[in-house]
């Protein structure tokens, strides 16, 4: 199917149609690859495929643009078609998250203001990342983007690992205090006291998302949200399955299900190249990563083959 310009006025249609928002940070969120082609250009009809993928297994939300989406290495003008392209697909079946950091605040708030204009069910923003910042500098980061748009939900995304800034309780009281339209923080860190610390400063109506699979499940006892998961590309149904499974007080099923991940977590090891060849394998083509991140060779591809053929899941 090709790409399809609907023109402005149906992107201002949806934006006003979804105005006032419930908070989509809960539950499993998929953040999603960005398929490219031959050419290493985005791939629409590849995204199509992967957005009708996520709806046929229940993935209730998809984010577009992030770490696992190559987001940081893609230019400004693909990021904004990658999102519209993304709420076009989705057509409300499932609920669309778009990343908008950026090096610069001035770029954060460009991507800001267009997924404002298409509609969208939340936003993300990593914190400032590559150099050092301070608390200050970091909150008026995040007030620049939560006033820009601020009927849109805004997750904050702590990566300690590749942003260099860990987000403070402190800090978080603050933004929570002074800006409403903050209603998630997603944590990438394996530090189960600093997320524990989020929930504990958490709302009624804020969400702590954990971004660790091998945490997905001591996450949720401690009042996390729900998962973002970079392997659930390739296999959603343990995360869903765990998280429902939970929810419903079957903790057997949880932990067997978490056991399913960790699995997967081994043979995918965190790996945007391991994800984008599974995705290849398991029939759903999104091309290689864009450089300097580099395609697994033919060697690693067999591999891989041989151990996505041994997972089992009941």
């Amino acid at each position: 199917m090709q790409y399809i310009n609907h023109g402005e006025n149906h992107y201002i249609k949806v934006a006003l149609h979804l105005m006032k928002k419930t908070n989509p940070f809960q539950g499993v969120i998929c953040p999603t690859l960005t398929p490219f082609d031959i050419k290493g250009n985005i791939d629409f009809d590849a995204l199509q495929q992967l957005i009708e993928f996520f709806i046929s297994e229940r993935v209730p939300c998809l984010m577009v643009g992030g770490t696992t989406g190559e987001g940081p290495l893609l230019s400004i003008e693909e990021r904004k078609q990658l999102s519209k392209a993304a709420v076009q697909f989705a057509a409300k079946r499932i609920k669309v998250i778009v990343h908008v950091s950026c090096l610069s605040t001035k770029e954060s708030l460009e991507l800001t203001e267009h997924a404002q204009w298409l509609g969208v069910d939340g936003i993300s923003a990593i914190t400032p990342f590559f150099f050092s910042y301070s608390d200050d500098e970091v909150y008026q980061f995040y007030e620049a983007i939560a006033k820009t748009a601020p009927e849109i939900p805004l997750s904050l995304y702590c990566f300690p690992g590749n942003a260099k800034y860990e987000i403070k309780g402190s800090l978080l009281e603050q933004i929570i205090k002074n800006l409403p339209n903050v209603k998630a923080i997603k944590s990438s860190s394996p530090d189960l006291i600093r997320l524990h610390e989020y929930v504990t400063i958490a709302q009624d109506d804020f969400s702590v998302l954990c971004g660790v699979d091998a945490l997905t499940l001591p996450a949720l006892t401690l009042g996390a949200c729900g998962q973002v998961s970079g392997n659930s590309n390739i296999f959603p149904q343990p995360f869903i399955k765990l998280y429902e499974s939970y929810r419903c007080g079957d903790l057997e099923t949880a932990r067997s299900c978490q056991v399913a991940i960790n699995n997967v977590r081994a043979v995918l090891k965190d790996s945007i190249a391991y994800f984008k060849a599974a995705s290849e394998i398991q029939g759903l083509p999104v091309g290689n990563p864009r450089l300097p991140i580099q395609p697994l060779n033919e060697s690693e591809i067999v591999n891989l083959k041989s151990e996505i053929s041994k997972l089992k899941f009941s």
